[in-house]
């Protein structure tokens, strides 16, 4: 008789699946049969998969207060340690994801009949396919029941996505799907359940187990209680239509937000780069100024002493003058020959002023050389004087540039009120407010 496989999502309890407490349906004295196949903390499995992606996200990050200061489960989750049921982020994410996989029922397939037997032997081979098929699922635990009325699957998963912006590696359901191949949308999960189905069936068929196609009946119900069903099922439907449409706008307010988030992590970081680029202007400002400051000290000392020396010269010039005074000294001559004679003041004028002009000569020779140096080096800080300058206007010139690039701040600043009153006017208000500020506390599982 064909049966049927039933793979499905699971509440996510793992006390249940690990049996750290019984229900009522569990036979306690069959537990010992349980096949756990992997068991590993959460928090370890959420370490391993997203502790390197946070460290290489804080590395990239030149501010501190963009820095993730906690695991990557409390900053997805507000929580310090994840409990042992699945808990909702903000933004809809659940801390992992379970699937319960059975086949057929308690009636034609139950715990130690032949069936049975073989049933386990075709969830077994299922299971240890699992994690190789689904290489973005991170199975960290997964057990076959025995102890219940029929042989059946728990597999507990987190959904491992790679993304561009923010942390590369993050809880991703929709991601993890698209990365493994099964497109986008609401119907990915469906396709991905049908690939898993037809996993099983083809293993059930090498073992010999008949299974039956997907149908929709209304099994063992009344007529009376089947058009009830019909009635429920169809008001489900138009609720289930109505929350369509609002999460079709919620995921339009989300990708909204998304995008500021993404054009204010831009802006912030071009801001970050122009602010470096200002700093160390500032300096070299800074230090041209000091620089041009101590040039114009040595320039202005050279002016001094190049004045000084310009008076030394023109008092050298004005002595040498001196000397044709000596034109206007009478001269004789003796009776005993033609040599010139002078009175004895007139003589020692005349050989201090012989003297006074060979020193004068001297010194002229000494301190043309010496100006026309000090006019070079004069010209030479002259010039540099005026590079320091350039370099200052173009310094202040960024200056400018950052006071440019704030007004483009002040200008996507308004852009985003405009995108915050578009919310707002689509009435997503409260879930902006849930979505910029999770609530701290989650529900507990049951």
């Amino acid at each position: 008789m064909a049966k049927k496989i039933s793979h499905c999502q699971g509440k996510g309890s793992l006390t249940h699946n690990k049996r750290t407490f019984s229900a009522a349906n569990v036979d306690v004295s069959r537990t010992k049969d349980n096949v756990t196949f992997v068991d590993q903390p959460i928090d370890q499995a959420y370490n391993e998969i997203f502790g390197a992606a946070v460290e290489r996200y804080n590395a990239k990050q030149k501010r501190a207060d963009r820095r993730i200061s906690t695991s990557y489960f409390e900053h997805a989750f507000n929580r310090k340690t994840p409990p042992p049921y699945v808990v909702t982020s903000a933004d809809k994410r659940k801390s992992f994801y379970e699937d319960v996989v059975q086949i057929g029922t308690m009636d034609d397939t139950g715990v130690g009949s032949p069936d049975g037997q073989i049933a386990a032997e075709c969830l077994t081979k299922y299971v240890k396919g699992f994690a190789a098929r689904n290489p973005n699922f991170h199975v960290f635990f997964s057990a076959l029941h025995l102890d219940e009325r029929t042989p059946h699957l728990h597999i507990d998963y987190i959904p491992v996505g790679h993304y561009k912006q923010g942390v590369d590696t993050q809880n991703g359901l929709a991601q993890a799907l698209k990365e493994m191949g099964y497109g986008t949308g609401k119907d990915a999960i469906n396709r991905w359940r049908l690939a898993e189905r037809a996993v099983l069936e083809q293993i059930c068929k090498e073992h010999g187990i008949e299974i039956s196609a997907p149908e929709k009946s209304r099994g063992s119900l009344t007529v009376e209680q089947y058009k009830e069903y019909a009635q429920v099922k169809a008001h489900s439907d138009e609720l289930k239509k109505e929350v369509e449409r609002l999460d079709g706008r919620v995921e339009c307010a989300e990708k909204l937000l998304k995008h500021r988030e993404d054009l204010r992590t831009q802006v912030e970081n071009l801001i970050d780069d122009l602010d470096e680029q200002y700093q160390s202007k500032s300096a070299a400002v800074e230090r041209i100024d000091n620089e041009l400051s101590e040039k114009q000290s040595a320039l202005t000392k050279t002016e001094i002493v190049l004045a000084e020396k310009q008076a030394v010269l023109s008092e050298s010039a004005h002595k040498v003058f001196k000397i044709d005074y000596i034109d206007n000294i009478e001269t004789g001559k003796t009776v005993f020959g033609g040599k010139v004679t002078v009175s004895p003041d007139d003589y020692d004028r005349l050989t201090n002023l012989a003297k006074k002009q060979i020193s004068a000569e001297s010194k002229e020779r000494e301190l043309t050389a010496e100006n026309a140096d000090l006019k070079e080096k004069n010209a030479t800080l002259a010039a540099e004087n005026d590079e320091l300058q350039g370099e200052v206007r173009a310094a202040r010139s960024l200056q400018g540039s950052l006071s440019a690039l704030q007004r483009e701040l002040d200008g996507w600043k308004q852009r985003y009120k405009k995108v915050i009153d578009f919310i707002e006017n689509l009435g997503l208000k409260d879930k902006l407010e849930q979505f910029l500020h999770p609530i701290t506390h989650g529900k507990r599982g049951r």
